[in-house]
């Protein structure tokens, strides 16, 4: 739950980054399609664009099976996000109570104190 005595950074409505991605700009899916559609076409192979792509991971597949799997990854990364990962930090009681003070100090301040 969002701490009601910390002053968001933005106005509502107001990006963080608003030289962000250009509008119209493509996502990785999108390209991805479109080129296994186009080579589908130029190799004229007869099959449909999405009976190509199911070809293409069959392989990707075969080859993850044997060991290697970089592309494979890289693909199903791209498609559908990397798995979530989480760090978990142990902190000795003294440090942690400490930190947190540093932290509120800095979240007061600004975060224009540098330490």
């Amino acid at each position: 739950m969002p701490n009601p005595n910390i002053k968001p950074r933005w106005k509502k409505g107001e990006s963080g980054n608003p030289a962000g991605r250009p509008k119209g700009s493509r996502n990785y899916r999108t390209l991805f399609r479109e080129a296994y559609i186009a080579i589908a076409k130029d190799l004229k192979l007869g099959k449909d664009p999405d009976a190509l792509l199911v070809e293409i991971l069959k392989r990707e597949i075969k080859e993850a099976l044997k060991g290697n799997y970089p592309f494979y990854k890289d693909i199903l990364d791209r498609l559908y996000g990397k798995p979530k990962s989480e760090a978990n930090v142990s902190l000795k009681e003294g440090k942690s109570a400490e930190l947190e003070e540093k932290l509120l100090v800095w979240l007061k301040t600004g975060n224009k104190n540098k330490n």
